[in-house]
């Protein structure tokens, strides 16, 4: 019976492999399709890209989808999102905070407000006005 219990005890819980792929990282938690021009942005490896496309496109969601994609699968990382405007960078952080929480395993916040969060893997997301005073130092 005790070996029976201490089975259990040391028993590790199952993980969810985090996939690699931001395209099939955004497939397994989010609740729609993709559109083709979205999953070439999530599988192409550019340090910059621009958007010239219409409202409602989608772009704050993939934005936002990649950011917690980068956090998660490079310690460390500081990811900026940045918007025109103050109520902007609020919108898309509450976005990025949405597939926080959809998650099967949601990571551990050390720090969590309305336009940044630290998570337990010292990676850091941070959703800022695009003014050259607030940006600068990143």
């Amino acid at each position: 019976m005790d070996r029976q219990f201490a089975r259990i005890k040391t028993a590790k819980p199952k993980t969810t492999a985090l996939p690699t792929d931001p395209v099939e990282f955004a497939l397994s938690i989010c609740p729609f399709e993709l559109y083709p021009w979205q999953r070439k942005f999530l599988s192409g490896r550019k340090d910059r890209v621009l958007f010239n496309d219409s409202r409602q496109a989608g772009k704050s969601t993939v934005s936002s989808l990649l950011a917690v994609h980068t956090a998660l699968t490079k310690p460390g990382s500081v990811v900026l999102l940045v918007s025109p405007t103050l109520r902007q960078s609020g919108e898309l952080f509450k976005k990025t905070t949405y597939w926080l929480n959809r998650l099967p395993q949601k990571p551990l916040m050390l720090e969590d407000n309305k336009l940044s969060c630290a998570l337990d893997n010292g990676s850091r997301i941070v959703s800022l006005p695009g003014t050259e005073e607030s940006i600068r130092g990143y």
